[in-house]
């Protein structure tokens, strides 16, 4: 089986007949279609319905007819092929692990060492940026990003944030201009 990424995680059971709630990674139309199959664990299933209720996604799959059957896929995680899911200016959190996250004077923060699911209401993850080993959280909605570079050797996160989400000190100790170049040395 080729290389596959998360596209979704399967949350509660939603009524008797067997479907779930599902939190989505992937923003591919279709990915989530009547009849597309995903990998399910780790077995390839189709998908057998799928509709949006309250805003949130409901997927049956083929096989699971009742509630506990759906309640025993609590957690489990979708995964399908990156060429079927890929799309211009999608990243997924393990392309963004290891990129410098900067400012847009190109002072530099830290590098992205985690991505923090969060729950689907916020729309969207946090990430955890690493600066010399002081660890701090940075939203990651598409107004605060400004720029996603992973053209290349440039691995870099543009961000423009709102005054006091920076960590108070962060920046303190610099010997000036706060810059470094995505290898890591000072610049």
């Amino acid at each position: 089986m080729p290389d596959l990424v998360v596209v979704g995680t399967v949350g509660k059971a939603h009524g008797l007949r067997g479907e779930v709630m599902v939190r989505t990674l992937s923003d591919a139309p279709g990915r989530f279609d009547v009849g597309r199959t995903v990998v399910l664990g780790h077995r390839e299933v189709a998908i057998a319905s799928s509709r949006s209720h309250q805003g949130r996604l409901l997927l049956r799959f083929e096989g699971v007819t009742d509630r506990n059957g759906a309640e025993s896929l609590r957690g489990v995680e979708l995964f399908a092929p990156p060429a079927d899911v890929t799309s211009e200016d999608v990243y997924y959190a393990h392309e963004l692990v290891g990129m410098a996250v900067i400012l847009e004077d190109g002072t530099w923060l830290g590098d992205v060492a985690d991505v923090v699911e969060m729950a689907e209401a916020a729309g969207y993850d946090l990430l955890e940026v690493d600066r010399d080993g002081t660890r701090w959280l940075l939203p990651s909605p598409d107004d605060l990003v400004e720029v996603v570079d992973a053209d290349g050797t440039d691995a870099l996160l543009v961000i423009d944030p709102p005054e006091g989400l920076i960590p108070e000190g962060l920046l303190d100790g610099d010997d000036g201009d706060g810059e470094r170049d995505v290898d890591g040395a000072e610049a």
